[in-house]
This record gives structure tokens, sequence and C-alpha cells, in this order.
């Protein structure tokens, strides 16, 4: 099964960048983020951070330069 989802390093791994660089663009909103709900405490969100496979795909896709796509 694929992933939905990758973890910062993941993500990283699969750009080619480093994760500093992830959280970078996670924190100027460029790349959006999915926090699922806290399984400890109702109504708070997990402190994971996940980035949807989907969304780093769109990420490239609006990041692309040149030649044909």
């Amino acid at each position: 099964m694929t992933p939905l989802c990758l973890d910062v390093k993941g993500a990283a791994a699969a750009l080619g960048v480093t994760g500093w660089t992830i959280r970078k663009w996670i924190s100027e909103g460029q790349l959006p983020t999915v926090k699922f709900p806290s399984v400890k405490y109702e109504g708070e969100r997990g402190k994971r951070i996940l980035i949807a496979v989907a969304d780093l795909e769109s990420f490239i896709a609006k990041h692309r330069t040149g030649g044909p796509a």
C-alpha cells in the first residue's frame, strides 16, 4: 500500500532537501500539514507533523519550471 502521508524526514528525502527546509516551508504556509486528533487528549491535535503525498505532488507541480509538463 502506498502511504498517504509522510513525516518531515520522509518528505525531505522524497524532495531531496533537508528536514529544516520542509519545516521552513511549513512555517511559511507553503506546504500544508496533516495533524490527526490526539489519542490522549480529546479536542486536541497530536504533535506529529505529517505531509500528505498529494500536497507534496501539488507543491512540486507549482514550483516546476521550464520544459514540458
